[in-house]
């Protein structure tokens, strides 16, 4: 898999990520954790399944952004069901079943990076605390970007939720702004198309495609049409931590 790296910025193609195995037992079942190599914080991806399912206790914070298609994720007894544009929170420690009735394509994101190291041996007690929260695309509340746009809006929603990541969707049209981020970033462009330009270079992606990009990195993020993507950060409380 080629990547076009640009010092703190890197994009991921769709059609160069390499998939593997989930290793369970469905005619579509494959994995592409693509973030993971470049990043010392979040790891992130593209999962696809159909009509299957498999138990599973997470040792990380995550974040999925359902893409196409329809899943549930069943815990504590109760089954969470998502479709197209819904977001997922699940928190450490969560006993939960991934499942499809059908056929889903998902974007996750984890922290942290490196879980099967520093939690390998951990253990979690069943408190009966609800661990994953379901964030209906339908019900998201946006607020301004703060630019000039016939379009410019961003639903944080998974900042409150969370002592790790923060993320949420953006979208926007015929537009452009400069920026320096202060923490690692991931972007799942979900419809249409952007660039974001760094060190000179304007790195462009379409839908389906992934960018990484470092803390401290320069950019200006764009979009020549009308662009919509999932984002997810480490750490949420970057600017107390910056202040």
């Amino acid at each position: 898999m080629e990547k076009l790296v640009k010092s703190l910025v890197t994009v991921i193609k769709a059609n160069e990520m390499e998939y593997s195995p989930l290793g369970i037992e469905a005619e579509v079942q494959e994995i592409a954790m693509v973030v993971n190599p470049l990043s010392t914080t979040m790891g992130g991806g593209i999962c696809r399944m159909k009509e299957c399912n498999f138990d599973w206790q997470i040792k990380y914070d995550e974040v999925i952004f359902v893409q196409s298609g329809s899943m549930y994720i069943t815990h504590n007894g109760e089954k969470i069901e998502a479709k197209q544009g819904d977001i997922y929170f699940m928190k450490e420690g969560a006993v939960i079943t991934y499942g499809t009735d059908e056929e889903v394509e998902f974007f996750f994101a984890t922290y942290p990076v490196n879980w099967k190291e520093v939690k390998k041996d951990v253990q979690y007690p069943n408190t009966g605390e609800n661990l994953v929260t379901l964030i209906k695309g339908s019900e998201m509340e946006y607020k301004p970007l703060g630019i000039e746009a016939e379009v410019q809006e961003i639903a944080p929603v998974i900042n409150p939720l969370s002592t790790t990541l923060g993320g949420g969707i953006c979208r926007m049209k015929e537009c452009n702004f400069d920026w320096q981020i202060k923490y690692d970033e991931i972007i799942y462009v979900s419809k249409g198309s952007m660039y974001i330009t760094h060190n000179g270079v304007k790195i462009e992606a379409k839908q389906g495609d992934i960018y990484f990009m470092a803390n401290g990195a320069e950019i200006t993020y764009g979009t020549d049409e009308e662009v919509e993507f999932y984002f997810t950060l480490y750490p949420v409380n970057w600017r107390e931590l910056q202040a």
